[in-house]
């Protein structure tokens, strides 16, 4: 529900490549404005907002609150904090976790699930930069990041009522939206590859080939729980169980073309041998069983540098 800063390791979620997205992060992560992720489940969200405190500069914590985890009974003491008095058992004051990103980022995860009675009560901190424990007049100023990130569209909540305008609005100041990957199908192989790389090294295992079958799989695949989905998948195959599930290789691939399937399978063996043999296009040529000019039309028509 809620994490301290601390890095990135081998299981934390991918982001799918982007140079546009990374310009506009590079650009605004040292600039004090709040920010709105909008993606599907398993985009990165998390692993974005975590990384924009890191390039922050930011000396505070990165404070991360699952907005949909808070019971709501619970909510506003652990959100807000609370003063000694408060509440019959309460013996102490006690900070809640909007003052802990004081100095830092406050990471508000999945904030199209918070109550519209809390929506309220968030509003006023964003816009006095301050918040007052339960129980207290007292406004306790805080300098903060606001990063906050929604699976589905706030502004159609804002229509249907479940979201306040105001709210979206004071929070809407830059917004990203992190792509689902089956709109970026060019990279599934090539990342899948990595995670296999990266599980096999987390289980000390060597890294399983997958087939060329299990690739057209991957690339037909809708992915709704997107790179999550896929570490998953690269899990399963480096344990030696099933990548995908027979209901997902059933409904794979049948508006995908034979033509583009074949061309991204074509495009990873050409991507693999390079790595392997550091760009060395006599090797490669050699390994293929290709012509060299071949190599060079390929390289070109499917992107490859």
């Amino acid at each position: 529900m809620v994490s301290p800063h601390k890095k990135n390791n081998v299981h934390d979620t991918f982001q799918l490549e982007d140079p546009a997205l990374d310009e506009i992060v590079n650009n605004i992560a040292t600039l004090n404005i709040d920010i709105l992720l909008h993606g599907e489940t398993g985009t990165g969200k998390d692993t974005l907002a975590e990384r924009i405190h890191c390039l922050s500069g930011r000396r505070g914590s990165f404070i991360a609150i699952n907005c949909a985890a808070i019971p709501e009974t619970l909510a506003e003491s652990q959100l807000f904090g609370v003063t000694h008095g408060a509440f019959t058992g309460t013996v102490q004051s006690r900070a809640g976790f909007i003052e802990a990103s004081n100095m830092g980022t406050l990471y508000l995860d999945e904030i199209d699930s918070m109550p519209l009675t809390l929506q309220a009560k968030l509003l006023r901190v964003l816009e006095t930069r301050g918040v007052e424990r339960l129980g207290s007049t007292k406004l306790i100023a805080l300098d903060m990041r606001v990063i906050a990130s929604a699976q589905t569209s706030l502004i159609d909540l804002v229509e249907q009522g479940l979201f306040r305008r105001d709210l979206y609005f004071r929070l809407n100041v830059v917004s990203l939206n992190l792509p689902p990957l089956r709109e970026k199908r060019e990279q599934i192989i090539p990342l899948f590859m990595s995670l296999i790389q990266q599980e096999a090294e987390h289980f000390k295992s060597l890294a399983p080939i997958p087939d060329s079958s299990l690739l057209q799989q991957m690339v037909c695949h809708d992915w709704p729980g997107n790179v999550r989905e896929l570490r998953s998948t690269a899990k399963r195959l480096v344990l030696g169980l099933l990548p995908i599930s027979s209901g997902a290789r059933e409904d794979a691939g049948t508006d995908m073309s034979l033509k583009f399937r074949l061309q991204q399978i074509e495009k990873l063996l050409i991507q693999d041998s390079l790595r392997r043999h550091l760009h060395s296009i006599d090797a490669v040529v050699l390994e293929l069983g290709i012509a060299k000019r071949t190599l060079y039309h390929r390289m070109k028509q499917l992107d490859i540098s």
